[in-house]
């Protein structure tokens, strides 16, 4: 009887050890769907804010310009005017003229209605072709003016989209080499890719100041090579430049902000700070791009001319028009 009741008392003592593990698992469990839900939930409110006007830099007063240089469209992120940049020699860049931004499939019927006021001339896709199907522009319709595909990594981007999701989930995204991934694309830009950024640029010279918008995905790597060469065109010193480029950083992080809070929810600090790493941008990448311009072509001014092939009057063009 003894044996039994110390049997019964043994099996007993593992049945509430086996319970209180259960109930450990289980809250555990409970702990992070509770705060899977308040995310979702939260997700879902923000969509009900009314979001802020968007505000037009050039029809606003000069002194409140610089203050809305990012446009707050609803569903446009890292929409930017690249007025007011002082070039060299005293003058600044119109405002109005110039917008880079990240891709536009996401954009709401208000943006839409602000996009078709904007008299836009062009607007130049720099992404590939398979990110244009898999997030394909919305557009105002009638569309009003010109759109010009000019892929640029064309077949890179979406190859590192699955790298870095393939990655996540296997638990090797650590291992990946982010700077140097981003410094070599920027190099790329600036030797490989000049074909295409000439091509971009004959669009803004052809445009003579009327408003051109160019942008990539995220609006920050390929979107933000194109607007510092353009810059750098037009007399702007490269101090300022640089300034303008790594802006991207923190309004990228803002719009992808969700994805960045669910990542470290559910696979930790590490991944999180590698991906945000993907998705912000560091002065020294376009500083990679320019350095191998050096290289590449000797200096700026020869880049300009051998490599993106304007001609004086190309040059003097874009100043006529573009600066004030």
């Amino acid at each position: 009887m003894r044996r039994n009741a110390g049997g019964a008392m043994l099996v007993s003592s593992r049945l509430k050890h086996d319970l209180l593990q259960l109930e450990v698992i289980l809250n555990k469990k409970a702990v992070y769907w509770t705060l899977f839900v308040l995310v979702v939930t939260a997700m879902a409110l923000i969509q009900f804010i009314p979001s802020a006007p968007v505000h037009i830099p050039a029809q606003l007063p000069p002194e409140q310009r610089a203050a809305n240089r990012l446009l707050a469209f609803e569903g446009i992120h890292n929409f930017r005017d690249l007025g007011g940049y002082r070039t060299a020699d005293g003058k600044q860049v119109k405002w109005g003229s110039l917008y880079r931004s990240a891709n536009l499939s996401e954009a709401s019927r208000a943006d839409l209605q602000v996009l078709a006021d904007m008299d836009l001339h062009a607007l130049v896709d720099l992404r590939s072709q398979a990110e244009r199907t898999e997030e394909p522009d919305r557009l105002p319709q009638p569309t009003g003016f010109k759109v010009v595909e000019i892929p640029v990594l064309d077949g890179g981007a979406e190859g590192l989209a699955d790298e870095i999701t393939a990655r996540i989930e296997d638990g090797t995204i650590e291992a990946f080499d982010a700077e140097g991934f981003m410094l070599a694309a920027n190099r790329q830009f600036a030797d490989e890719f000049t074909p295409q950024f000439t091509e971009f640029m004959q669009i803004v010279v052809q445009a003579r100041g009327e408003p051109v918008l160019w942008h990539c995905t995220a609006g920050k790597d390929r979107a933000g090579f194109a607007a510092a060469i353009l810059l750098r065109v037009l007399g702007v010193p490269q101090e300022l430049v640089l300034q303008d480029y790594v802006l991207s950083r923190d309004y990228s992080l803002q719009s992808h902000r969700r994805e960045l809070m669910l990542l470290k929810l559910f696979k930790g600090d590490a991944v999180a700070e590698k991906v945000s790493t993907l998705l912000g941008v560091e002065e020294a990448w376009l500083q990679a791009a320019f350095d191998e311009i050096d290289a590449r072509w000797g200096d700026f001014d020869s880049y300009v001319s051998a490599g993106l092939q304007l001609s004086t009057a190309d040059v003097a063009t874009l100043r006529a028009h573009l600066l004030e």
